[in-house]
């Protein structure tokens, strides 16, 4: 038995039926716009930013003493000023820079706080560095307004490892030598806010 050739039937254009194609199109855009939705959802969920605390009094642990270190100011001339002022204030003291390479305010709260280094009750490193640390709770109050720079260098210096009378370059010291303050607390204050 030959087979015959079957006849293909030709199909015109106004033939075809997209109504299937468009349907598998739009379940395709739905899927993806869900899908990018559910994994931006997640990717928010899994970059976790510090709390934020605002300027009330944190208590330190009994026996430990609590400093509160205010930052205003600016390293940087910004548009309309002479000289950008930086001003800390630890107390009833106030440190005042102004100019940019000017680090008279971290001198004087790295005295004041070598001085607060030598009156506290201190307690040995638990991570066996041979330091003796402090037991003393520094809470760093910045405003908005304050440079992260201003902060890094603030952190720099209660750390004790850079100089602010040698152009705040690395100390070279020993571990007898440093001072450092390991317990810190940041918080934030409204612009302009004095307190």
């Amino acid at each position: 038995m030959a087979h015959k050739p079957k006849k293909h039937k030709e199909i015109k254009d106004d033939d075809v039926d997209l109504n299937p194609l468009i349907d598998v199109i739009t379940m395709l855009i739905i899927f993806f716009i869900l899908g990018g939705k559910m994994s931006s959802d997640i990717r928010t969920e899994q970059i976790t930013v510090p709390p934020t605390r605002t300027a009330t009094k944190l208590d330190a642990d009994k026996g430990w003493e609590r400093i509160v270190v205010n930052v205003f100011g600016t390293t940087q001339n910004r548009a309309g000023e002479s000289k950008p002022v930086q001003k800390i204030r630890i107390g009833t003291k106030e440190f005042t820079a102004e100019g940019v390479d000017n680090y008279s305010a971290y001198i004087g709260m790295r005295e004041l706080l070598d001085r607060a280094y030598e009156r506290a009750e201190k307690k040995p490193d638990t991570k066996g560095t041979g330091l003796m640390l402090p037991m003393v709770v520094l809470e760093i109050r910045a405003d908005a307004d304050t440079q992260y720079r201003v902060v890094q260098e603030i952190q720099q210096i209660v750390a004790d490892s850079v100089d602010p009378r040698n152009n705040m370059l690395p100390k070279q010291q020993t571990t007898a030598d440093a001072k450092p303050f390991v317990n810190i607390n940041f918080t934030t204050r409204l612009p302009g806010d004095g307190k």
